[in-house]
C-alpha cells in the first residue's frame, strides 16, 4: 500500500472509531481488479472517485457533525450498523459491485451501462438529467464523461457538445456569445450557486441543460425578468385583462365626475377668496384712516399746549 493510503486509512480510524483499519481488503481490491485492469486502474487512481475521502472532505465532515451518511458515498460497502468499509473512496466495488473470488475463472462481472448506476450517490444530479432531454433521449453520463477517469471526453467542453450538436455548435461559432467568449456549459449547464446545493453528488453544475431568465440575468440583468418578477407581472397582465370597454366608460365618467366636482369647488373657492381680499382691502383702508386721524389729533394737541 502507499504511503498516502496508509496516511488516509490512519485518519479515517481517528475519525471514525467503529470503522476497522481495512488496509488488507483494499490492498487486495486494488491488486486483484488491477492484474486484468492495469490502464482502468491508473485512470481511476486520478479521478475524483478515488479521492473522495481527502482532508478537505474530512474537515468538512467533522465541522457538520461527523455524520454516518456521508460515508455511504465516500467510501465503498460502508455497511451501517458496524460502521466498517471495504475502501476509504468510491473504488471498483462501488459501482461493479463486491469482488467474487471466482473472476474471472468461473464468474464473468457484469459492467453496467446505465446511468442508474451512477443514482445512488448523484441523485440530485441524476434527478436533473432524467427530466432533461439527454435523459429522455437515454444519453446516459458515460456518454460524455469518461468511466473512470470522470472527465468529459474531450477536452473542450463545446467540442463535446458539438460531437451531438454539430450544427449548433457550427452556428454557434460564429455568435456573438462565442465571440465574447460564452461556452456552451455557461448557459446550459449553469454553476450551482451556494454551497448547500453541492451535497448528495449534484457536482458544481446543473444537467437540466435547459435555459431559464436567471441564467440570461447573469449577465443581462438589466434587459430580462426574473423569476422573482413573474408573480407581479402575471398579476398586472391578469388585471389589464379585466378591463373591459364597458369598466373603461365607467371609470372615465367617475373621473369626469371627480374633475366637475374640483371645477365646482375651485370656482367657489375663488368667490370666497375674492371676498376675503375685498373684505382685506376694506379693513386695510380702516386701520390707516384711524390711524392718520389719530396722529392728527396728536398734533393738534401737541400745538395747543404750546
Amino acid at each position: 500500500m502507499t504511503r498516502s493510503k496508509l496516511m488516509m486509512v490512519a485518519v479515517l480510524v481517528t475519525f471514525v472509531p467503529l470503522a476497522p483499519a481495512c488496509g488488507a481488503d483494499e490492498e487486495k481490491e486494488s491488486d486483484t481488479c488491477a492484474l486484468c485492469h492495469e490502464q482502468e486502474t491508473k485512470e481511476w487512481l486520478a479521478s475524483p472517485h478515488a479521492q473522495t475521502v481527502d482532508d478537505r472532505f474530512l474537515g468538512e465532515w467533522k465541522r457538520e457533525g461527523q455524520k454516518w451518511e456521508c460515508f455511504v458515498c465516500h467510501t465503498s460497502q460502508y455497511d451501517r450498523q458496524t460502521g466498517a468499509f471495504s475502501h476509504a473512496g468510491v473504488s471498483c466495488q462501488s459501482c461493479h459491485g463486491p469482488a467474487n473470488p471466482d473472476h474471472p475463472d468461473k464468474v464473468k462481472k457484469l459492467l453496467p451501462v446505465t446511468s442508474a448506476t451512477c443514482q445512488s450517490c448523484h441523485s440530485v444530479t441524476y434527478g436533473e438529467w432524467r427530466i432533461s432531454r439527454h435523459g429522455q433521449k437515454e444519453i446516459r453520463c458515460f456518454d460524455c464523461h469518461k468511466m473512470h477517469q470522470m472527465n468529459l471526453r474531450k477536452d473542450d467542453p463545446d467540442q463535446m457538445c458539438g460531437t451531438c450538436h454539430t450544427e449548433k455548435l457550427k452556428d454557434f461559432s460564429h455568435a456573438t456569445h462565442h465571440l465574447e467568449g460564452v461556452r456552451c456549459m455557461d448557459c446550459h449547464m449553469p454553476e450551482v450557486m451556494g454551497a448547500g446545493l453541492k451535497i448528495k453528488g449534484t457536482g458544481a453544475r446543473g444537467h437540466t441543460f435547459s435555459v431559464g431568465a436567471e441564467t440570461c440575468a447573469n449577465c443581462h440583468r438589466e434587459m430580462v425578468h426574473t423569476r422573482s418578477d413573474i408573480a407581479t407581472l402575471e398579476g398586472e397582465v391578469q388585471r389589464l385583462k379585466e378591463i373591459t370597454p364597458e369598466a373603461l366608460k365607467k371609470q372615465l365618467k367617475e373621473q369626469q365626475a371627480d374633475l366637475d366636482e374640483l371645477h365646482t369647488a375651485l370656482r367657489a373657492n375663488r368667490r370666497v377668496f375674492s371676498v376675503i381680499v375685498l373684505v382685506a382691502f376694506c379693513l386695510g383702508m380702516a386701520i390707516e384712516y384711524a390711524l392718520m386721524h389719530h396722529l392728527h389729533q396728536k398734533q393738534v394737541k401737541g400745538a395747543e399746549s404750546e
